[in-house]
């Protein structure tokens, strides 16, 4: 059989689903550098020349599968047009909709909270400059400074991201809350924005 050649970006981001998928159906204990490899039909050498461990492995798969969750709300605060209002309240919805994440179940497991947190996290970082550059944005189309922005968006994103990724979610009562503390918010960043 002939070698297929991928570029190695590539070739390494479908090892990180492969193991994604692995650890989620097999748990953590059960998975190996080499059972990812056999899996995504590749040599081990090539599997540990990308990670050189499980532990490796495991993290980066949780941070490229935190990254895919977080593309639509990222999406979203990216759009030009809706307002930043408007944006915030699709993006939280977006979040909130677990259809959207392949191993939800995994990480609500029984058990698995430690990991839950650890994806949350990890989506938490891949949201953040998203909503900073959307805060920056409003800023500017009113002629006011986005002081605070950077922080402003870790407040609203690391509130947010653990509260809509729960289990049980969508919970309308907490969305709802969380719409309108998010608005609290943005009115107080448009307040304390003087003229630039």
């Amino acid at each position: 059989m002939p070698r297929t050649v991928r570029d190695p970006e590539e070739r390494r981001r479908e090892l990180l689903a492969c193991a994604m998928r692995l650890f989620a159906e097999d748990g953590y204990d059960n998975v190996s550098v080499r059972a990812v490899a056999r899996a995504a039909h590749v040599a081990p050498g090539l599997a540990y020349h990308y990670f050189d461990s499980k532990e490796r492995l495991f993290a980066e798969a949780i941070e490229d599968y935190a990254r895919r969750c977080a593309e639509g709300v990222c999406a979203v605060l990216d759009e030009r047009g809706p307002s930043l209002d408007e944006r915030l309240d699709r993006a939280l919805a977006t979040g909130a909709r677990h259809d959207g994440y392949p191993y939800a179940d995994f990480f609500h497991a029984a058990g698995h909270g430690a990991l839950h947190d650890r994806l949350s996290l990890a989506m938490c970082e891949a949201v953040r400059p998203h909503l900073r550059r959307a805060l920056e944005a409003d800023a500017a189309e009113r002629g006011a400074a986005a002081k605070d922005a950077d922080e402003l968006a870790a407040i609203m994103v690391y509130g947010c991201v653990g509260l809509a990724s729960g289990p049980g979610m969508p919970d309308e009562a907490a969305l709802a809350a969380a719409r309108r503390y998010l608005r609290a918010l943005v009115a107080e960043f448009r307040a304390g924005g003087s003229p630039s």
